[in-house]
């Protein structure tokens, strides 16, 4: 195994087996300087970090993309996919809506919907159903403009069809864009139900990134996945 792994390969690994992954928060400083250890490239040890902190820093990265992953341009149909009367007209409008995506946007939907699949899947062990991930993950991947001027009522109504889609999104993902989306080992099917519940937050000890830079063969620098696949989004 590699020394150092992306972040999102690391989550991919050992995301299903975490209970409470993407539910359970981590401490914001830990998640702070990871991020930002990331952001430059510098080389840190992600195999001794803890899952839920990788979860929280990726939560972070999703909630801090220009527009969010879906594309809150899309917002108003993304929705009126949702509402079609029927689940084949349902998964047609999505698949839709989803080739308007950037392709860097739509690379990085397909990874992380097959991780949180897995994590669902994996019930047993992750306590995590389709529905949780949903409530943790989903207001991070779409809102629509100008979300912070909505009336309140309003506003709860927003996050609830967004959970509603990317429950959908992750219960379907195989049916909307194949069954090895995102490459992952696949995890046997788990009917155990997971318990409901808001995101909660536990504390872990802050990163202390080296100051090494990771380079690559070619000695150019070297990023996580889920980093470079946005950043290089104007050169696709």
């Amino acid at each position: 195994m590699a020394s150092h792994l992306d972040l999102l390969d690391l989550l991919q690994e050992r995301g299903p087996s975490t209970e409470g992954i993407f539910r359970l928060g981590a401490n914001e400083r830990a998640a702070r300087q990871l991020r930002e250890a990331l952001d430059s490239v510098q080389e840190v040890p992600l195999q001794s970090q803890p899952a839920h902190l990788l979860a929280a820093t990726l939560k972070d990265f999703l909630r801090n993309l220009p527009s969010k992953l879906l594309q809150e341009e899309l917002y108003g149909e993304w929705m009126a996919a949702l509402h079609k009367s029927s689940r084949q007209e349902k998964l047609e409008a999505l698949r839709e809506v989803a080739s308007k995506l950037p392709v860097a946007n739509l690379l990085l939907l397909k990874s992380l919907l097959s991780l949180l699949g897995n994590i669902s899947r994996n019930v047993a062990t992750s306590r995590m159903s389709a529905n949780n991930l949903a409530i943790c993950v989903g207001p991070n991947l779409l809102s629509p403009a100008k979300e912070h001027a909505l009336p309140l009522d309003v506003l709860l109504q927003v996050t609830g069809q967004v959970t509603g889609l990317v429950e959908f999104l992750i219960e379907h993902h195989k049916e909307l864009f194949g069954k090895n989306t995102g490459g992952l080992g696949r995890l046997p099917e788990q009917e155990t139900p997971a318990p409901e519940g808001d995101c909660g937050t536990s504390e872990v000890p802050p990163v202390t990134p080296e100051s090494q830079k990771v380079k690559s063969s070619s000695g150019q620098r070297r990023c996580p996945f889920i980093f470079c696949c946005l950043e290089s989004q104007d050169d696709l």
